[in-house]
């Protein structure tokens, strides 16, 4: 009886080794398969600048529509040291988040400043747009609280009637392109 017994557990344990060696295989055959590898729906907007005075910078989406049918205001702050004059500030969006109908960056409201945008790339999916200091205003538009030196390419803040609020406004057209309206 004993040797009955012990005939059947080797052949179980043999049967299970032989099972687990084939899964392993099949595993490191669908492993070595090549998969078409897809880009990221993540909005990123990286801006190197230079500021005359140091204050936080936001980059803001209004009224966003999402998948479960709410709408939804995105702030995405970059802080800046007191003693940082120039830096390169990455802004990311949540997944598959794209704006509708507005897309800013906002200088910051406390301080009257002036701001130069040695460049932005911004880049969702497949889409990449690398835009130098001289082609700015062709991807975004200033608020009546900016004015733009073109000679120096220097974002000029002011206030208005006691306000300040300068906002550079990316373009609808590009807006759309991140949709894949157009």
């Amino acid at each position: 009886m004993k040797r009955v017994f012990a005939l059947l557990l080797i052949m179980v344990l043999i049967s299970c080794q032989n099972t687990q060696d084939k899964s392993k295989k099949e595993a490191n055959n669908t492993t070595e398969s090549p998969q078409k590898v897809e880009k990221s729906k993540r909005l990123i907007l990286e801006i190197d600048l230079e500021t005359s005075v140091s204050e936080d910078m936001k980059l803001m989406s209004v009224n966003t529509f999402l998948n479960n049918g709410q709408f939804l205001d995105l702030f995405i702050t970059q802080k800046f040291n007191a003693n940082e004059t120039s830096k390169k500030i990455r802004f990311e969006m949540p997944e598959n988040v794209t704006p509708d109908n507005f897309l800013g960056i906002s200088f910051g409201a406390k301080s009257v400043k002036e701001v130069k945008i040695n460049s932005i790339n911004l880049s969702f999916g497949d889409l990449n747009y690398n835009i130098q200091s001289d082609a700015i205003l062709d991807f975004f538009m200033t608020n009546k609280y900016i004015d733009y030196d073109e000679s120096s390419k220097v974002f000029k803040t002011k206030k208005v009637d006691g306000i300040h609020n300068p906002i550079l406004n990316l373009r609808q057209l590009y807006i759309d392109k991140i949709q894949g309206i157009k």
